[in-house]
C-alpha cells in the first residue's frame, strides 16, 4: 500500500500541485456481541480510509476515498477542482517537513489481533465469569450479563507528503465491556465494566472485573437524594470522562487562537489548584493514544500542560505552531481522513496525588462517591461547564455508606472544581482509552435531586 501512496504524491507533483499529502488508515476488526449471556458468531471486517490533500500556493483542500481500486489521475482531477475552488488561506504554512525521529512506543500487541475465534470466546467467558463471581459469592439470587461484547482491532496509519515525510505505525486495541444485572432480596441493581487498552494484561483485566463485580452489590435499592450542595468524590473513570468533555479541548492551540477556550491569554498563569498536574503523554503503556507520531507525521513528545496549577503549554498542530511562531508539539489529529489536522491530546494524564477512593470515603463527612455517570458528553469545554447524571453513587455520612444513589444531576464548572473546590487528588490512577486519571475529591458541588 505504501507504494500506492507514494505514487499518488509523485503524480500529484507532476500534475502541478505545489504540495501533496496522503494520510491512510487501514483497519482489520474482529468483534463478538453478548446478549443475555449468549455470544454471537464472530464478525470480521476490513476497511481503508484515505485522505489526499493538495495545495496550489495558499489554496489547499482534500478528498476522501475508501478503496484502493481507483484511477489516480481521476482522483487527482477531483482534487485539483476542489483546491481551485477553495479560497486562499493567508496563514497556510504548508505540510510539515520531516521533524524529529519517532521513538518506539508500547502501542501494539500482536496477541490482541492474532487470537483464534476460540481464544476470543474463551476470553469473553473468562471475563463474564469474573465479573459475576463476586455477586454470586455473596448469595444473590440472580446475576446475568445482559449485554456486552469484545472488539479487537489492528490499525495501520501511514502519512506521506511531498516534503519527505514517510511515517507508518501499527496500533492494536482491545475493548471489552459488559452490563451486569443482579437481584437480591427483592432488590435489583446493575453495573457496567469497561476495559479499553492497546495491550492485553490478564491480571489487570481480572482485577478490574472483580472490583466492578463487587461494587454491583453497593447499588441494590438505589434512588435519588434531595437536592443540595455536597462534597463529591469522583471514581477515576468518572474523572477521565468529565475532563475529556469539559476541559481537554480547551488546551488546543486552535481553540485558544479562535477564542473558544477560556484559557486564552492564560498561558504561564495559575489557573488551577497546585495539586493539579496534567501531562500529554504519548508513551503511556497500554493507552489508546500512545503514538510515535501524530496524523501529520510530526513526532510526539511527553510534555507538561499544567504544572502545579500553572498552564504551561498549549497543544499544537504544525499549522497552529507556524501561525503563532511556536514549536510543533506532535498533537495534530484529524476528524476525518481528508481534513486538516487540529490539536488534541495523545493521552491525557492527570498525575496522581496520594490517598485512595476508600481513604477519602472514610474522611468524608457528608457527600457522594460517584462511580458511573451518563450525559457527561453534554459538558462544554468552551465554558468549562460540567453536567452529568449520576447512575451509580453512594451517599456517605461521617465516613459510613448510608445508601446508594442514582438519578441525580451533577453540575458545576471544571475551573472552580479544580481550583477553589479542589480537596484532594487520589493516588489510585486508572488507564482507559486515552486517559489516565485518579479519583478527585471536590467540595461545594451542586446536586439536583428530589
Amino acid at each position: 500500500m505504501k507504494e500506492l501512496y507514494e505514487k499518488i504524491v509523485k503524480k500529484g507533483l507532476e500534475r502541478g500541485f505545489s504540495e501533496v499529502e496522503v494520510y491512510a488508515v487501514e483497519r482489520a476488526t474482529k468483534s463478538f456481541m453478548v446478549l443475555s449471556e449468549k455470544i454471537s458468531e464472530a464478525m470480521y471486517r476490513e476497511s481503508i480510509h484515505i485522505g489526499i490533500r493538495g495545495a496550489l500556493g495558499r489554496r489547499v483542500s482534500g478528498i476522501y476515498v475508501n478503496t484502493t481500486q481507483f484511477n489516480i489521475d481521476e482522483v487527482l482531477d477531483k482534487l485539483f477542482s476542489a483546491v481551485k475552488s477553495t479560497p486562499e488561506d493567508p496563514h497556510w504554512s504548508g505540510f510539515p517537513p520531516v521533524i524529529g525521529t519517532p521513538r518506539s512506543t508500547s502501542s501494539f500487541d500482536e496477541r490482541v489481533i492474532t487470537m483464534s475465534e476460540e481464544e476470543y470466546i474463551e476470553l469473553l467467558k473468562y471475563s463474564m465469569e469474573n465479573f459475576k463471581k463476586p455477586a454470586l459469592a455473596k448469595g444473590v439470587e440472580k446475576a446475568i450479563i445482559t449485554e456486552g461484547g469484545l472488539e479487537a482491532e489492528k490499525t495501520r496509519i501511514t502519512v506521506i507528503n511531498s516534503h519527505g515525510v514517510v511515517r507508518t505505525t501499527d496500533l492494536s486495541s482491545l475493548h471489552i465491556g459488559f452490563s451486569l444485572s443482579i437481584e437480591k432480596s427483592g432488590l435489583q441493581a446493575d453495573k457496567s465494566v469497561f476495559y479499553s487498552k492497546s495491550i492485553l494484561n490478564e491480571k489487570e483485566l481480572e482485577k478490574v472485573l472483580v472490583e466492578e463485580g463487587e461494587r454491583a452489590l453497593f447499588f441494590l435499592g438505589s434512588k435519588p437524594i434531595e437536592s443540595g450542595i455536597y462534597d463529591v468524590i469522583l471514581e477515576p473513570l468518572v474523572t477521565g470522562a468529565i475532563l475529556t468533555y469539559s476541559l481537554a479541548q480547551a488546551f488546543s492551540a486552535l481553540e485558544i487562537i479562535e477564542g473558544r477556550s477560556p484559557l486564552r491569554g492564560k498561558e504561564g498563569s495559575s489557573v488551577f489548584n497546585d495539586k493539579i498536574n496534567i501531562i500529554d503523554d504519548p508513551y503511556l503503556e497500554g493507552a489508546l493514544g500512545t503514538r510515535p507520531f501524530d496524523d501529520e507525521g510530526v513526532v510526539t513528545s511527553n510534555k507538561p500542560i499544567v504544572e502545579r496549577g500553572v498552564f504551561k503549554n498549549a497543544l499544537h498542530s504544525y499549522h497552529t505552531a507556524m501561525k503563532t511562531a511556536s514549536t510543533p508539539t506532535g498533537n495534530g489529529f484529524r476528524r476525518s481522513p481528508a481534513a486538516q489536522p487540529t490539536p488534541r491530546f495523545t493521552n491525557l494524564l492527570l498525575r496522581p496525588g496520594s490517598g485512595s477512593l476508600e481513604e477519602f470515603m472514610r474522611d468524608l463527612r457528608r457527600g457522594i462517591v460517584v462511580y458511573e455517570v451518563i450525559g457527561y458528553w453534554m459538558s462544554d469545554y468552551t465554558s468549562g461547564s460540567v453536567k452529568a447524571t449520576i447512575t451509580h453513587g453512594l451517599l456517605i455520612e461521617n465516613g459510613v455508606i448510608t445508601r446508594p444513589v442514582k438519578g441525580v444531576v451533577l453540575g458545576g464548572n471544571i475551573y472552580e472544581w479544580l481550583s477553589k473546590n479542589m480537596v484532594e487528588v487520589g493516588g489510585d490512577i486508572r488507564v482507559i482509552g486515552d486517559t489516565a486519571t485518579p479519583s478527585l475529591w471536590i467540595n461545594n458541588v451542586r446536586i439536583g435531586g428530589e
